[in-house]
């Protein structure tokens, strides 16, 4: 008897799961599906592009895990400095008929800082007699400075390299040299 119990309590909880199946509740399914027998179907995801869109892509991992250390050499390379020493450049001052030469004197020792009025002076009467003189002969950057501090007092003045300068007032030096 209570072998014939639990058998029915077995077929009610069978019935009562195959009642919420989708596929239970045609008429039809309920008499195909008490013959049929399904195999379970093993899915398998893969990345070598077999297919399940892992596209066609193999995606190497390195299994091994903790800290990795990357290994950069390091090579000294010297580079070639050039043996020539940086060319020295002169301060040319030109003449100009607009101002007179307590200006010009006051504008070279106010830019220049270390010529003296008897220097300033020199310098104006190289300039005036032959159209140009040197000012100061030092580095470029230094150069470019000065010349502009005399734009900028209203002279005309450029630079040019001392090696290749011809002109008027090489004698005529002051300032740093």
């Amino acid at each position: 008897m209570q072998m014939i119990q639990s058998l029915f309590l077995v077929a009610i909880c069978l019935s009562q799961v195959a009642a919420f199946s989708p596929v239970a509740n045609t008429p039809a399914a309920q008499i195909t599906s008490s013959r049929t027998f399904s195999t379970p179907t093993i899915l398998r995801m893969s990345d070598s592009g077999g297919g399940g869109g892992g596209g066609g892509m193999e995606k190497a991992k390195d299994k091994k895990k903790g800290l990795s250390t990357i290994v950069i050499d390091k090579t000294d390379t010297e580079m070639e400095q050039e043996d020539t020493p940086e060319e020295m450049w002169r301060v040319v001052l030109h003449n100009d008929e607009v101002h007179t030469f307590n200006y010009v004197i006051r504008s070279l020792q106010k830019v220049m800082g270390t010529l003296d009025k008897k220097k300033a002076f020199d310098i104006c009467t190289v300039t005036h007699g032959q159209g140009q003189a040197t000012v100061d002969e030092c580095w470029k950057e230094q150069a470019m400075k000065y010349c502009l501090g005399l734009q900028r007092q209203g002279l005309t003045a450029s630079i040019a390299p001392a090696n290749k300068f011809e002109g008027g007032g090489n004698d005529a030096g002051g300032g740093e040299s």
